[in-house]
């Protein structure tokens, strides 16, 4: 054989052998693969069920917190209403409604505007009487 032809069988031979590490190497990791599916395969519907057996006991445990926050918040609201009710007994509205402070506060209001109307009116006629009642008083 001549040197050339040698060459060009070692590079065939090189070139095959390429090709077979390739093959091989994809043959391995397709059994490698394989091998992690069927134990996952094994494995799954144990995770899966202590996953399940995870959110049971959380969905416990958040019902428990919903629940007690709930009960405190019913008895916040129970003791801030007997408050309430304390401190208008004291004050003397022990019978007083929330529509009855409503009305109050209406008439209030609505004298505040007219005390505010009066206040901005002008001085003078005021002035005047007072100048009237001063001659009156000095004849």
């Amino acid at each position: 054989m001549s040197k050339e032809k040698s060459q060009l069988k070692e590079v065939s031979d090189m070139a095959k052998n390429i090709w077979l590490a390739g093959l091989g190497a994809y043959g391995r990791a397709f059994d490698e693969a394989q091998e992690r599916y069927e134990q996952a395969s094994k494995e799954t519907p144990r995770l899966f069920t202590e996953l399940v057996e995870k959110g049971r006991n959380l969905e416990s445990q958040a019902r428990t917190a919903i629940d007690d926050v709930a009960s405190k918040g019913k008895g916040t609201a129970t003791s801030l209403e007997e408050r309430i009710s304390k401190v208008r007994a004291n004050l003397g509205f022990g019978g007083v409604s929330s529509e009855d402070f409503e009305r109050l506060e209406k008439k209030v209001d609505a004298l505040a505007k007219k005390v505010n109307s009066l206040s901005a009116a002008p001085k003078k006629a005021p002035a005047k009487r007072a100048a009237a009642s001063k001659a009156a008083t000095a004849e």
